[in-house]
């Protein structure tokens, strides 16, 4: 994906962001990420988005993929993600994320009110992007057509995986 395309993504959600703090409301945002890399990339849209909105209007929750499949976090990851304005996916996966993560996107996906938002796909790999831009991919823009929400993509690459 080219520089260009990249910023008009992150423009559009700067809009949506603008919009929302401009209607007098607080930004909801949900978090998921893999690793201190992927947290560390999702850190970089959420920091952004204070600027934009004002830091008192944005209220983020951050859940790490892998502890999805506990009961507990996954209810609390859908519960949030049901009520946010922003979805924002940090991984490394472009073929494939855990089973979990699939369970978390079809528990929120199908109880979301609707209203205006975006799905943010934050996806890294270690080595050159290929032209195929991957599965996991082209599930996120399905999930937000579906939950009629923009979509924002963003790759870039990372270092091997760092334990957080």
């Amino acid at each position: 994906m080219d520089q260009s395309s990249v910023s008009e993504q992150i423009t559009r959600l700067d809009k949506l962001v603008a919009h929302s703090s401009a209607a007098g409301y607080g930004l909801n945002v949900t978090l998921v990420y893999e690793d201190a890399a992927t947290r560390k990339w999702a850190r970089e849209i959420y920091e952004r988005a204070a600027r934009f909105a004002g830091a008192d209007l944005v209220r983020a929750t951050w859940w790490r993929i892998s502890d999805l499949s506990e009961p507990g976090v996954l209810a609390g990851a859908v519960s949030t993600a049901m009520r946010s304005d922003v979805v924002v996916v940090a991984g490394r996966g472009a073929e494939g994320l855990p089973l979990p993560f699939y369970v978390w996107i079809n528990a929120w996906l199908t109880h979301r009110t609707a209203r205006a938002g975006a799905v943010v796909a934050l996806l890294g790999s270690a080595r050159e992007e290929s032209s195929h831009s991957g599965r996991v991919v082209e599930y996120l823009r399905e999930v937000a057509r579906q939950g009629r929400m923009e979509f924002v993509r963003e790759s870039r690459l990372l270092e091997s995986s760092v334990a957080e």
